[in-house]
């Protein structure tokens, strides 16, 4: 007699596995960026961000406790996608910094810099968050990387190599002046901030710089 055939067993309900936790959150961030950028900090709601991501309220205050939470989150993993972790950081000094430029450059990154000087007044710990999330993390990675790459004597150079990636574009950027830089430019955007350190690895090895 043939046996039943054989179903495979339903998961039960319940707790959502870490990846599909980390699903979940990659997707509430991304909405929660277009929301911010949208409507502003201020007038944002945490209704309007749990329907963006079609999750509950509960949902995003069991992740992130309250909007100022999931706002620092939101900052803490748009950096993350600039300036990688060490454990799977693959760049060169070269490659991220001219990573660092494509993105703080681009519209979003951008717009979100605009809210924060906006609403700093009633929100100044936006203002906090968008620095100790982001900025840091990108000139403790630029110091990782000249310390690696340039040896540790380079390594007081990453904040000054940060603010020569962002500059005077940067500015025109906040003001509405110019486009965000296309791959093209912003690696050679990047290249001229080294080159103007002494850390282009034309000029260590005493050959002038690119243009």
């Amino acid at each position: 007699m043939g046996g039943q055939p054989h179903v495979p067993a339903l998961r039960k309900r319940g707790r959502p596995t870490a990846d599909e936790r980390h699903r979940r959150e990659t997707e509430i961030l991304g909405a929660a960026l277009g929301v911010f950028l949208r409507s502003g900090y201020g007038a944002t709601t945490v209704d309007e961000l749990a329907a963006a991501a079609q999750v509950t309220k509960r949902t995003l205050y069991s992740y992130y406790g309250d909007k100022a939470g999931l706002f620092a989150a939101m900052v803490r993993d748009l950096a993350a996608a600039v300036s990688l972790d060490a454990a799977s950081d693959r760049d060169t000094l070269e490659t991220l910094a001219a990573r660092i430029v494509a993105r703080v450059h681009s519209d979003e990154l951008v717009g979100l810099h605009q809210l924060v000087i906006a609403e700093s007044a009633r929100f100044p710990e936006l203002a906090v968050i968008l620095h100790s999330s982001g900025d840091a993390r990108h000139v403790a990675r630029l110091a990782e990387h000249l310390r690696a790459e340039r040896g540790p004597a380079a390594e007081p150079l990453a904040e000054p190599l940060f603010s020569l990636l962002l500059g005077e574009r940067h500015r025109r950027r906040l003001l509405g002046i110019d486009p965000p830089p296309t791959r093209a430019q912003a690696a050679a955007h990047a290249d001229a901030a080294l080159a103007l350190l002494g850390l282009s690895r034309r000029t260590a090895d005493g050959l002038p710089p690119s243009a």
